[in-house]
């Protein structure tokens, strides 16, 4: 085995400019595994910022939603939501944000059953627990 290490070595020994051939090579390696570990990078960050483009059209549009049908309950007057969504989970290269809290503002919501009204809504349109739904008087 010693006989067989020592006779490559020699063989490389007898290659003129082995020292620079070597640098090269190894020059070579270490670019492509920077360049191969940036464009993973890269790819990761447009997906974030893609992901976060559509859970933000997302949440506007529960917003939008919600506002109208909860504009709908008697009583209710003027109402105003904002949706807090928790971190994102893609399943088959779709966003499903999950929605953690809700707070809704509602000219109607001094009177206790307008707001119960509203939170029963938004529980049930959402399935968001009670403890996480906030709903004010606004003006």
């Amino acid at each position: 085995m010693n006989k067989v290490f020592s006779g490559l070595f020699k063989k490389l020994k007898s290659i003129k400019h082995i020292e620079i051939i070597l640098a090269v090579l190894f020059g070579l390696i270490i670019l492509l595994v920077y360049f191969s570990s940036t464009s993973t990078s890269v790819s990761t960050s447009k997906t974030t910022i893609s992901s976060s483009s559509q859970v933000s059209q997302y949440t506007n549009e529960v917003e939008r939603k919600l506002e109208s049908l909860l504009s709908e309950i008697s009583g209710a007057g003027n109402v105003k939501v904002m949706v807090m969504c928790e971190s994102n989970t893609e399943l088959k290269s779709e966003v499903v944000p999950d929605i953690v809290s809700v707070v809704v503002v509602a000219s109607g919501a001094d009177d206790t059953w307008v707001k119960l009204d509203i939170i029963k809504a938004v529980q049930a349109l959402l399935t968001v627990n009670p403890a996480n739904i906030e709903v004010l008087v606004g003006g």
